[in-house]
């Protein structure tokens, strides 16, 4: 079934497409707010709140993208949430990237990616992870961000610009 199929039968009560809506998105939405948080235990708490606010206002969804209406949730969640926790922290374990069951050398890379990204201001951050891991295109970014395309693109592109960097004094650093 399509989005809009879901949605349709949601409106009419049938709470199995609203599963179906979950099971389609949570771990996007998930992996989203993970890697905005850095906190794998806030980002399930995160997680839940959004379809519990989606399930809230369902009403009034009018959106042609779910996905995309889905994220603004979690991106404005995420916001609320750093505006009440003033340190940032990458997670203990690099399960941060759920990659639990890899090599060291992945984890290893994937907690230095998750610390990295930590580093990056917000929007670039935000704009980073839409663009890289969810691949939405720069002008569903703009309309989730509420910025212009060329912000977007600005954003995304001075962001790898300082991860790069990061990543760079993060290497000389261990040698």
């Amino acid at each position: 079934m399509t989005d809009k199929e879901l949605i349709e039968e949601v409106y009419r009560g049938n709470k199995e497409a609203l599963g179906s809506i979950i099971s389609r998105y949570y771990d996007d939405i998930y992996r989203f707010c993970l890697y905005l948080t850095g906190q794998e235990t806030d980002s399930y708490d995160i997680t839940q709140e959004v379809f519990l606010r989606f399930i809230k206002y369902i009403a009034s969804y009018r959106h042609r993208n779910l996905k995309g209406y889905l994220l603004i949730i979690a991106r404005n969640l995420c916001r609320d949430y750093f505006c009440h926790r003033k340190e940032m922290s990458c997670m203990e374990e690099a399960a941060c990237l759920g990659q639990e069951d890899k090599r060291f050398d992945d984890l290893e890379t994937a907690l230095l990616l998750c610390q990295a990204l930590q580093k990056l201001p917000l929007e670039q951050r935000e704009i980073i992870l839409m663009r890289s891991y969810e691949q939405l295109p720069f002008h569903e970014i703009a309309k989730i961000t509420g910025c212009r395309l060329s912000t977007a693109k600005s954003r995304f592109r001075l962001g790898v610009k300082r991860l790069r960097k990061i990543l760079e004094d993060s290497n000389e650093q261990t040698h």
